[in-house]
């Protein structure tokens, strides 16, 4: 691969997802030697990252494959019970979505899949291998309320935002998130499902709503049922966006992105870039596809290589991704413990994007995050407060750090 700034042992990794991936990704992913002599032989920090990243199902064909005589016998045992956990889990989460999605249907409601194992199943030759918690499914906001009582119905209760919430705290959520998270009664049968009545918290971050993205859709068939999903050249723009949003700090969601980018035709390519030009978010778009080559070397046209070294916000936000891949946990349970990368990613997310307002409409949204509601003791009717009140303790709690009255 030959990239200075990524490790070998995540450049021999995301080889190995390459081939567990397939198709024109596994045509195009370098040779990397992943037997003993290559840059995954010590054994214990291969397994910390194929956990970090979640990875463990899509690298394992191609681990047990070229080094099963090699590999110490508890992670190969570990990599076969990846693979059969992400098969059963595959199968249970795409039973979960053919059967909701026909229930949201029948009641009449738009709603469409989002990510998830529908993206698997259309770019990966082994789609079973890509492993996912929770289904996404984005469904009109003009019936939220509706599409609730539907996956209720079926055998789920909403755990977030809390089921008790007084209508002004519901609103409030509502208002300042992209969604609801609900677990099966019986979790045995199901994943937890997040319905989404927009695709970011702050709305500004890509300007696409439920109309454009329903006006734009594609069908995709599931066991001959019609399912619908986001359109090809929507899909870039969105997995560019949802990827840097978070840092990338996956490994699975450079790889998901890169499959999709290597798949799609470049009409498809191009189209995408100019939709993400129109929305103000080109330069995500370019970091995305550097990513996609620094990691899994996805040939593109030399217009698109022109156009990503000419931009010039591309070094700097592949920096910050290298970072985060790279950092032992940039999750939000590992960043507890980490306020310096912490402060990083948020601030990062205030240059995803340059359009009038943006940053301001970020701050704001972080300020008004509705997590630590439930504790609050404010009254509904100064809910108000909340966004000031959490700024305050904030810097409160950084300050104390920094003179060490708190660690």
């Amino acid at each position: 691969m030959g990239d200075d700034l990524i490790s070998p042992a995540l450049a021999g990794l995301a080889a190995a997802v390459a081939r567990g991936v397939g198709g024109p990704l596994a045509e195009v992913a370098p040779d990397i030697a992943l037997d003993a002599s290559g840059p995954l032989a010590d054994w214990g920090e291969t397994a910390r990252l194929l956990s970090r990243h979640r990875i463990q199902a899509l690298a394992a064909p191609a681990l047990l494959h070229r080094q099963d005589a090699a590999l110490p016998e508890d992670l190969r045992r570990n990599l076969v019970r990846a693979v059969m956990l992400a098969v059963r889990i595959q199968s249970t989460q795409l039973a979960v979505l053919e059967r909701m999605m026909a229930a949201l249907e029948a009641a009449g409601l738009r709603a469409m899949s989002i990510k998830g194992p529908m993206v698997g199943r259309r770019f990966m030759a082994r789609p079973e291998l890509r492993l996912s918690n929770d289904l996404d499914i984005l469904v009109d906001p003009a019936r939220l309320d509706d599409a609730e009582a539907v996956i209720a119905a079926n055998g789920y209760y909403r755990i977030r935002p809390a089921p008790d919430l007084s209508p002004a705290r519901l609103a409030y959520h509502r208002r300042w998130r992209k969604d609801a998270a609900f677990l099966a009664h019986d979790r045995g049968q199901g994943p937890m499902i997040e319905c989404h009545w927009r695709i970011f918290d702050n709305p500004r971050l890509l300007p696409l709503d439920f109309e454009a993205l329903w006006a734009a859709r594609r069908m995709d068939s599931l066991n001959g049922a019609a399912i619908p999903v986001i359109g090809d050249v929507q899909q870039l723009v969105y997995l560019a966006m949802h990827g840097a949003n978070h840092g990338w700090f996956r490994l699975k969601w450079v790889a998901d992105f890169a499959a999709v980018a290597a798949a799609a035709p470049l009409a498809d390519r191009l189209a995408a870039a100019e939709l993400a030009r129109r929305l103000g978010v080109l330069p995500v778009l370019n970091h995305a596809l550097s990513l996609a080559v620094r990691f899994f070397s996805i040939p593109l046209d030399p217009s698109e290589t022109a156009r990503i070294a000419a931009d010039r916000r591309v070094p700097s936000l592949d920096g910050f991704a290298l970072d985060a891949l790279a950092h032992p946990d940039a999750s939000v349970i590992g960043l507890a413990h980490d306020r310096a990368f912490a402060l990083r990613m948020t601030l990062h997310s205030h240059r995803l994007r340059t359009g009038p307002g943006y940053r301001v409409s970020q701050l704001i949204s972080q300020l008004n995050d509705p997590t630590l509601m439930d504790r609050s003791t404010l009254p509904d009717g100064l809910l108000w407060m909340h966004p000031a009140l959490r700024g305050l303790s904030y810097a409160r709690h950084q300050i104390g750090r920094r003179i060490g009255w708190r660690r």
